[in-house]
């Protein structure tokens, strides 16, 4: 009967806070709604079973009858929504990964302007009792949602990566914020962020992930050189116990990897780059351009002439347009190093083969 009373007053308090924020008249922020979440997590697990004997009883149906209780209290999201309403909660979602047995991940959020701000909580349960390893909260002022979760085969130690991904709410665009932090989950109830970062992509196409205990893979679409046009975007890290490091592959095709070389830090392209070059990355790393070509070279084995029609370097309008050319050796499987850039064409490499916008490479099958 006391679990029940408890039960009673977290929702009670659940379901005042959203009635408050329900009448607010401007859109909220996310300092507005942080006690919401704090009540809906106090709710959720006051629902939760106790230890793992009691998960495997009540898993079944559990996720169902939690958010029938929201419904009947008035808080569950309505089908005919004003999108610009804060406080309401969607359907939860309770997922058991086969990966890890006795963990629970529970995704839950409540509505605000243009979407759901959704949580992430990883719990795991053995025959004493119940641990919450990890609350993870999206960044953004306006809300996010969550593009994707995954967890790693375990590892020689026995724990296990986990990879969670937000993108910020918004109400009209198809570009994207996405938001990823990589875990380090230890058999010990233990959880630790070992990274984090964001890219711009575009939220309409899939974000592909592979993550072991030792690499994490990431593609997805997002911004190409010139404006108008998307290339993929690969992001790949060996994955230490100190942190992570970027590794090859850093772009799939020469194209695109001169500019991710001029964009991307020197710390993570002088290892791909012959010596002297370190000049050309501080003058044209901010920089605006259209390919002029991109020419397989006849007579230099491996090898791609790139090259770039520049407007601005570092921001600044150039008083006439230049043209760059990058010569990009293939070093196999994807890795590719800058071996000379110029404002004189180098020889070898006769053509003016167009850039291909058309199709985009993948490391993963469509």
């Amino acid at each position: 009967m006391p679990a029940l009373f408890g039960q009673q007053a977290e929702l009670k308090r659940l379901v005042a806070e959203s009635q408050r924020l329900r009448a607010l008249k401007t859109p909220s922020k996310r300092a507005s709604w942080t006690e919401l979440k704090d009540l809906l997590r106090d709710w959720i697990e006051s629902r939760l079973p106790g230890n793992s004997a009691e998960l495997n009883a009540a898993f079944p149906g559990l996720e169902a009858r939690m958010t029938a209780e929201l419904s009947r209290a008035g808080l569950l999201e309505p089908e005919a929504l004003d999108p610009m309403t804060t406080g309401y909660v969607p359907p939860l979602k309770l997922l058991r990964p086969a990966e890890i047995p006795g963990a629970l991940i529970v995704q839950a959020g409540i509505s605000v302007p243009c979407g759901d701000d959704e949580s992430i909580y990883v719990y795991r349960f053995s025959p004493k009792g119940r641990d919450r390893l990890l609350e993870e909260h999206g960044k953004h002022d306006f809300g996010d949602y969550v593009v994707g979760m995954q967890f790693s085969v375990p590892g020689a130690s026995g724990s296990r990566m986990f990879y969670a991904a937000w993108n910020g709410v918004q109400c009209e665009s198809n570009w994207g914020e996405l938001d990823y932090r990589l875990f380090r989950l230890t058999s010990g109830n233990a959880a630790t962020l070992v990274f984090s970062d964001s890219r711009s992509y575009r939220r309409d196409e899939p974000v592909h992930v592979r993550l072991t205990p030792h690499e994490l893979l990431l593609e997805f679409t997002s911004y190409a050189l010139e404006g108008g046009f998307t290339r993929t975007h690969v992001l790949h890290y060996a994955i230490h116990r100190a942190g992570v490091q970027r590794i090859d592959p850093v772009a799939l095709d020469p194209q695109d990897f001169v500019d991710e070389w001029f964009r991307g830090p020197w710390s993570e392209m002088q290892s791909r780059s012959a010596s002297g070059l370190a000049k050309w990355q501080t003058l044209l790393h901010d920089y605006t351009a259209e390919y002029q070509f991109v020419q397989p070279c006849q007579d230099r084995a491996g090898a791609t002439q790139v090259a770039l029609h520049l407007m601005k370097t570092n921001s600044d309008e150039l008083p006439q347009p230049l043209t760059v050319y990058s010569l990009v050796r293939d070093k196999g499987d994807h890795r590719y190093e800058m071996q000379d850039i110029g404002y004189i064409r180098q020889s070898g490499c006769p053509g003016e083969t167009q850039a291909d916008y058309d199709h985009l490479p993948s490391l993963f099958k469509k």
